[in-house]
């Protein structure tokens, strides 16, 4: 029986070494990369989702015949492709790091249909600028917690994005001011196509 105490206690003694040098192992790979900042940008992710989800509702609703407006179809399929590229950056990212993903549930849009589309490049700016501000807030973390790499990241393939999407939709939102609806919307739309 006392052999067998010892033997137990020797493979214990084995596994925890052995899971200690794993952890050793992912500590090289997150040097300067904490918990907090694996877990704002696992929600990053699932915001960047959020906001595909929300495009490609947009585009779905513009796509429809009885909607017939192809332009803005084409903007937010885009918008919702970016956004899909944007969270799988964050990803591969994560993974290069050593951090873990760990996937979210998206949140479904709270609505589904736009009274026009000056409506939803509002509902769109309105959503850019959360994303902005949060992708903002991660890198003041990045910052706080002496981590350059990251900073450079989100600032490199983030930030500018970002800046000139808002940008963007600020001025189709004025231009869909100008141009009013009705007729005014369908050669928005056209510009756009």
């Amino acid at each position: 029986m006392a052999r067998l105490s010892l033997l137990s206690a020797i493979l214990l003694h084995l596994v925890v070494v052995s899971m200690q040098q794993g952890d050793d192992e992912a500590l090289e790979i997150r040097q300067r990369f904490n918990s907090t900042s694996v877990s704002m940008i696992n929600d990053q992710i699932q915001r960047e989702f959020n906001a595909m989800y929300l495009y490609e509702t947009m585009a779905s609703y513009f796509g429809r015949p009885s909607v017939g407006l192809p332009g803005f179809k084409k903007f937010f399929k885009k918008a919702a492709d970016e956004e899909r590229e944007h969270a799988h950056k964050l990803i591969d990212y994560l993974n290069m790091r050593g951090g873990h993903v760990r996937l979210k549930p998206i949140t479904p849009p709270s609505k589904f249909e736009w009274f026009s589309a000056l409506d939803a490049a509002e509902t769109a700016l309105g959503a850019e600028k959360n994303i902005t501000l949060e992708l903002y807030r991660l890198r003041d973390r990045a910052d706080m917690e002496s981590d350059p790499h990251l900073v450079d990241f989100i600032e490199s393939e983030f930030l500018t994005e970002q800046v000139t999407g808002i940008r963007d939709l600020r001025e189709l939102i004025a231009r869909l001011n100008k141009a009013g609806s009705g007729l005014g919307e369908l050669i928005v739309d056209k510009e756009l196509n």
